[in-house]
């Protein structure tokens, strides 16, 4: 049960942090479920041989599909840390003998733990894989320092892989906002003025950055953190005509539509 307590503490505080700053989500996720057939069956104390080829295989799998997600590589070699030693006891996770009277445990050799993933050994040609480290909490908690690196591991994704999206979001955005050339020919319903398309969509979107318009047009137009907007000199100069001529909101943004649609009334278009 103290395995079983330890995972779902992990799990809500997990989920806690993914509601707080959602992370960037992994795939194949059903691979992960698969996985974790074998090793619930495990803490039932029902133990199949083969099973732990799947969960390693499987698990391995996942890993390897989600390598560029920030953290999933220091959680896989956690999991590989703590494969190695299990996969030569049956799947099973040796734990000494004697790191078990640490606790107050005393346990034979062979016995497989149930409700846990452990069999308890006297030796093991992989000691320092296995789980030794007692952690000293309300629940005594021995771990292995694969145990260790995988929370890390999931750690680090939880907190930080949710910034790779914002810059791989924020590099689209910069790429496409390059200005088109003269001479380039625009599909139908091009603009060609991609810079402030992007910054009257901005602006009808937030109220904030369209309320800004008026005092510092070129603030606004850098004031969302994701969505960089290169201003060449024709737009800097366009955006201070509009100022120069508009008295509220509404009329600024009316005339920045008629800049980025091309419409004859706007002396630039007409021009």
């Amino acid at each position: 049960m103290t395995l079983l307590t330890l995972y779902l503490v992990g799990a809500l505080v997990g989920a806690a942090l993914a509601f707080w700053r959602p992370p960037r989500l992994p795939r194949y996720c059903l691979l992960l479920l698969i996985a974790a057939v074998p090793q619930l069956g495990g803490l039932a104390g029902i133990r199949i041989p083969g099973m732990f080829l799947i969960t390693a295989s499987t698990i391995l799998i996942w890993c390897l599909c989600n390598r560029r997600i920030g953290g999933i590589p220091i959680l896989t070699l956690g999991i590989v840390l703590n494969l190695l030693p299990m996969a030569l006891h049956g799947g099973a996770m040796p734990i000494h003998a004697a790191t078990l009277a640490q606790i107050g445990d005393a346990v034979a050799p062979g016995t497989l733990l149930i409700g846990s993933k452990d069999i308890v050994v006297g030796a093991t040609p992989l000691a320092l894989l296995s789980d030794w480290i007692v952690i000293p909490a309300r629940i005594m908690i021995v771990a292995s320092p694969g145990d260790i690196i995988a929370l890390l591991g999931i750690v680090c994704w939880l907190l930080f892989s949710h910034t790779e999206e914002k810059d791989q979001a924020m590099m689209m955005f910069r790429a496409v906002s390059v200005p088109l050339d003269a001479h380039t020919p625009l599909l139908p319903g091009q603009s060609a003025r991609p810079a402030l398309t992007r910054l009257a969509l901005l602006a009808a979107a937030n109220p904030t950055v369209a309320e800004s318009l008026l005092s510092d047009p070129l603030a606004a137009a850098s004031a969302h953190p994701h969505y960089a907007m290169l201003l060449d000199a024709r737009d800097r100069a366009t955006l201070a005509d509009i100022r120069a001529r508009a008295q509220t909101v509404g009329e600024f943004l009316s005339d920045l539509a008629d800049v980025v649609d091309g419409r004859p009334n706007w002396p630039e278009a007409a021009a």
